[in-house]
């Protein structure tokens, strides 16, 4: 009895969580960014739809490696920090794992942003595109 109590709480958490990703999708203004890096850890933002991240916007990454990096998103009056994992995408890590950077920490007029992007690039690895949703206050 036991166990079946456990897989009914677990089916009906998986169809709560599924429920709730077009909610989140639905309820944030999507996000599109591209941007060109120079190096492995300095990108400039060449187009965004978010006007409080404009073109010219400098993103920096640092870590031990492509499936650990911070990055940093640095604005005029702000930052927004997050966790990026491209490894799939460059020959490191999970292939079966989607490229992808969740934000949810942020400084001035970045304050309680919170960014989940999945990310793409070209065979040239110039441009990257981040394609998600955004919002601001707390959890969602």
């Amino acid at each position: 009895m036991r166990s079946l109590r456990r897989v009914m709480v677990m089916a009906g958490t998986i169809v709560a969580l599924i429920a709730l990703v077009p909610s989140v999708s639905a309820a944030s203004p999507a996000f599109h960014l591209e941007k060109v890096c120079d190096t492995a850890t300095h990108c400039v933002v060449t187009s965004s739809s978010f006007k409080a991240i404009p073109a010219g916007t400098e993103i920096t990454y640092s870590g031990p490696d492509a499936n650990h990096l911070t990055a940093v998103i640095t604005v005029k009056n702000g930052t927004a920090t997050g966790h990026c994992a491209i490894g799939s995408l460059v020959g490191y890590g999970d292939p079966s794992l989607p490229a992808r950077c969740t934000f949810n920490r942020g400084t001035g007029r970045l304050a309680q942003f919170h960014l989940i992007v999945k990310v793409t690039t070209t065979a040239q690895f110039n441009p990257w595109y981040w394609d998600g949703w955004y919002w601001f206050g707390g959890g969602h």
